[in-house]
């Protein structure tokens, strides 16, 4: 017998007109640098040039298994490269399929690829939110600011610090949960995310179980 859910029985009469999707494409087997999210971007951009200027589109963050042996994560068949696009450019993205990248720890190749709806859910969580170098404080006053200019009233949690190297330096910020998000305003910070850099991986929102210490996730 299946229990009731209150938020699933909502979703199924939430009326809301996708801007985004997210596509999930196989990767074969091999390793990826755990601190990616510039390298990665820069690979994906030879292939699709087109995604430095489209709206709403993302990276998201590839989540392997470190390797023990190096900074280093492990691809195995589980482990999805994710971008959430345009659903203008969703033909277009097809393109990388068959392509071969190396952000930095061998040849990945990309194979075939899955289109996914964003899911609403009351929390959210970001492996990686920055505004620059802001301090933690300071950050999330930034994200408030940005969330009372969406029109989104919610609960954060900011948890374990964060940093990224680009060609211009090093990036800093925080894991991030936001939760008591209403259906639609959990659609709308995950087409829009927060903060800066969507492309290397940062300000992305992904449903989250349910509330707990961000700083073990």
């Amino acid at each position: 017998m299946r229990m009731y859910n209150p938020e699933w029985e909502a979703v199924k009469d939430l009326v809301f007109t996708p801007k985004v999707l997210d596509l999930h494409y196989d990767l074969v087997s091999g390793e990826i640098p755990e601190d990616h999210g510039f390298a990665l971007y820069r690979e994906l951009l030879r292939h699709l040039p087109w995604l430095a200027d489209a709206p709403g589109a993302a990276i998201h963050p590839v989540h392997g298994a470190p390797s023990g042996r190096n900074a280093n994560l492990v691809i195995n068949r589980r482990v999805k490269l994710v971008l959430r696009l345009p659903i203008d450019r969703l033909e277009a993205a097809r393109a990388l399929v068959g392509e071969q990248i190396d952000p930095g720890a061998g040849p990945l190749r990309i194979g075939a690829l899955k289109e996914k709806n964003l899911t609403p859910f009351g929390t959210l969580y970001s492996h990686f939110v920055t505004q620059g170098d802001l301090d933690e404080s300071t950050l999330l006053i930034e994200v408030r600011r940005q969330l009372d200019e969406m029109g989104i009233q919610c609960g954060l949690i900011a948890g374990m610090q964060r940093k990224m190297h680009t060609p211009d330096g090093e990036i800093s910020g925080h894991t991030l949960m936001l939760h008591d998000l209403s259906l639609v305003h959990s659609l709308t910070v995950q087409e829009q995310g927060l903060g800066l850099h969507r492309l290397w991986g940062c300000g992305i929102f992904v449903p989250h179980k349910s509330i707990k210490e961000v700083a073990t996730v």
